[in-house]
């Protein structure tokens, strides 16, 4: 027997019950019942009742199943909470979830309150939309939910599912400060951390994002998100080498030092565009240090130079002395080929970490700004 009320049922509901995303809610408490501390909002679902994937900047929620098995996933972490038990969603941290079992009954507790006046704008109200028995009640305005959560600090993210795509498409999509910003964290979160998800998928879009940056230089943080990918595992790896030629053309004279500075990152990992790198590369007046760096990274190995990689020759010069020394530990090494190709590796990836790092460094300096 379904939870949700039909219309000869409705007269008991309260004039605060509302439809919302196909379910029926009743807020139970307000931030005005409540000096501002709390909200408490009753929710009866069927399956397949799911909110999108958001993230709140003022208030935190906790969820509380009275009755069935409600699915939820909170930073790329996905759990199950049934009868009796409850989760805590803290703000900062993208999350979601959706009724697993045929029917639902549980609470949303919101800490401070105020974020219950969200339900009021986008749902319509029960009492005064009363469907008759066996057809559907009036449904949630998707358009609506983004643009008055967004009012209220908080930031739903463009389609459903999973929550670092959902993320992903809104970085493709937004040119909202605080959206974006939001966005950019959840997606560096799985990128950087152990989270999974569909990270070819999240690929293309900072692919897309990564476009935009002449017109908006936020989306330095794709380029950095880009090295990173194209570090790791294959199928996204491959989708970032096949778009090296496509990063280079984006490449504009004149680019902020934290842009710059994001395509030095990103560009480094492509030693078979070093040509074009150099040349796109070169107009942006790099620091010695960084350009220096750069030509590291886009060299053929070569033993001969192993150890002395970073940060000479830009700190010191070395003189006859420090070069026959130089000489005379790397003999000791005895490298074969294969060692020494081993050893210029590690050392690159620690120069593209140490890059990398100096370009997150600027971009979240300038954001700051």
């Amino acid at each position: 027997m379904s939870l949700l009320p039909t219309a000869s049922g409705v007269e008991g509901l309260s004039e605060r019950a509302r439809w919302h995303l196909g379910g029926l809610l009743t807020v139970k408490v307000a931030a005005a019942d409540s000096d501002g501390a709390i909200a408490v909002v009753e929710e009866r679902a069927l399956r397949g009742y799911a909110t999108p994937p958001h993230v709140h900047g003022r208030e935190d929620e906790t969820l509380y199943v009275i009755d069935g098995e409600v699915e939820y996933v909170v930073d790329g972490r996905a759990g199950v909470v049934t009868s009796g038990e409850g989760v805590f969603l803290p703000r900062g941290l993208a999350h979601h979830f959706r009724v697993a079992s045929a029917d639902a009954h549980f609470l949303v507790i919101i800490t401070p309150g105020g974020f219950e006046e969200f339900f009021r704008q986008v749902s319509p109200p029960a009492l005064a939309n009363r469907p008759p028995d066996g057809q559907d009640h009036p449904h949630t305005d998707p358009a609506l939910v983004v643009t008055a959560a967004g009012a209220l600090g908080t930031t739903v993210f463009r389609g459903t599912g999973d929550v670092v795509v959902a993320a992903a498409r809104t970085i493709a999509g937004s040119t909202d400060p605080v959206e974006l910003s939001r966005a950019y964290r959840t997606v560096e979160n799985a990128v950087a951390g152990p989270v999974p998800a569909p990270l070819d998928t999240v690929a293309d879009l900072l692919l897309q994002a990564a476009r935009r940056v002449g017109e908006n230089p936020a989306h330095a943080r794709a380029l950095i998100l880009l090295g990173i990918l194209a570090e790791g595992e294959d199928p996204a790896r491959r989708r970032v080498h096949a778009a090296a030629a496509d990063l280079v053309r984006l490449v504009r004279p004149g680019a902020p030092e934290a842009v710059a500075l994001a395509f030095t990152y990103v560009l480094a990992h492509f030693p078979e565009h070093g040509h074009a790198v150099r040349e796109a590369l070169e107009p942006l007046g790099l620091p010695e240090s960084d350009w220096l760096r750069l030509l590291r990274c886009l060299d053929a190995p070569d033993v001969a130079r192993i150890g002395r990689v970073w940060p000479t020759p830009t700190v010191w010069r070395l003189d006859a002395v420090e070069r026959e020394l130089d000489r005379t530990w790397r003999a000791t090494l005895r490298l074969d080929e294969a060692d020494g190709a081993a050893l210029w590796e590690s050392e690159t990836t620690a120069l593209l970490a140490y890059m990398g790092a100096k370009a997150e460094n600027a971009v979240t300096g300038s954001d700051r700004a």
